[in-house]
């Protein structure tokens, strides 16, 4: 595990190190349930069980950068088991089954104080684990071991792979870790039925087995098509996931819609034009994905798109190809 105990022994950081205002004495019993809980749930999907394992060992025995990220993925493990702990500590379970606690000179926490700290939580803890990532991703050379397991294979095969990624190409997603989980599947999927046809599968599986062996450079032009394919991919996934999000005005997932915070989820109207848009700019950038190909291709660029029936060369053709259009849609795309 990342913690061993709730305070700090040697050079073992404690749980109570990364959590801001905790005052009473922790029982490290009552905690690691939930420590382990919030690594199996959140960390190891994150980084891989390789990584996870090397770094589970004493912090004596690592090296600096191991230790920095550990540090890092600390953080946010810290509050990702207090979010798990919350519903939990504010009872008392036993033979007389679950009470509340009644200590002396305390009163229960009201409803509109569990909703905010649930709240703040969670958004501390995505927003740690998501620079622990990008870190990550920022000194991959030094991490072998993450570099050769299959959870790095298959997350970098993957045309959009992080939250930071995906708010690069989508400025709105605001490097929302748990919006992007939300959403990751449907980035697959645009890929599946938006780009590969575009791409063609050959192509594709090229690009992709680049993309997870990052010691092969790609060329300028190669880097113009991930580029324009993953602006494609962004929008074509949003428009893909947005009927089934509960979002707020401020593009934020909510669970629940009370009289305490008044966060409302967005009205049917405004997501069909958030989904309508998106989907407008997922065709528009597929439509230029698909002229720069045509327009760069040769037996030399893009050899296997060269080779394939999807190549129109533009002198032939006399015209750029067009996406089609969907009668069902309600704009036209040129």
């Amino acid at each position: 595990m990342l913690f061993n105990q709730t305070t700090t022994v040697g050079d073992e950081g404690g749980l109570k190190e990364y959590l801001g205002g905790i005052q009473k004495t922790m029982d490290w019993k009552t905690w690691k349930p939930f420590v382990a809980g919030a690594e199996l749930t959140f960390i190891i999907p994150a980084i891989g069980q390789e990584l996870y394992d090397e770094l589970s060992q004493p912090t004596a025995g690592l090296d600096a950068a191991q230790k920095e990220l550990k540090d890092k993925l600390r953080m946010a493990l810290a509050w990702y088991a207090y979010l798990d702990a919350m519903p939990s500590l504010i009872t008392v379970t036993g033979d007389g089954g679950m009470v509340m606690n009644s200590v002396p000179n305390t009163q229960a926490m009201p409803k509109w104080l569990f909703v905010a700290t649930c709240k703040s939580h969670q958004e501390k803890a995505d927003r740690y684990l998501e620079a622990a990532l990008a870190w990550l991703e920022w000194k991959a050379d030094l991490f072998p071991t993450w570099k050769g397991s299959t959870s790095f294979l298959i997350q970098k095969s993957q045309l959009i792979s992080s939250a930071s990624e995906a708010t690069k190409y989508f400025p709105a997603i605001q490097k929302s870790r748990r919006l992007y989980l939300s959403i990751r599947d449907y980035f697959n999927a645009a890929e599946e039925e938006f780009i590969r046809p575009v791409l063609g599968a050959a192509f594709e599986n090229y690009l992709k087995g680049k993309l997870a062996a990052p010691e092969v450079l790609f060329s300028p032009e190669e880097k113009e098509v991930l580029a324009l394919a993953r602006k494609a991919v962004v929008q074509f996934g949003f428009s893909l996931a947005i009927p089934y999000l509960n979002m707020n005005t401020d593009l934020r997932l909510v669970s629940e819609t009370d009289g305490i915070v008044n966060e409302n989820a967005l009205s049917g109207e405004r997501l069909n034009i958030i989904r309508n848009n998106a989907l407008a700019a997922g065709h528009e950038k597929a439509a230029e994905l698909r002229n720069y190909l045509n327009a760069q291709a040769s037996p030399t660029v893009f050899a296997l798109y060269y080779a394939s029936a999807l190549y129109v060369a533009p002198v032939e053709s006399g015209h750029v190809r067009r996406p089609k259009n969907d009668p069902s849609n309600p704009y036209f795309t040129l």
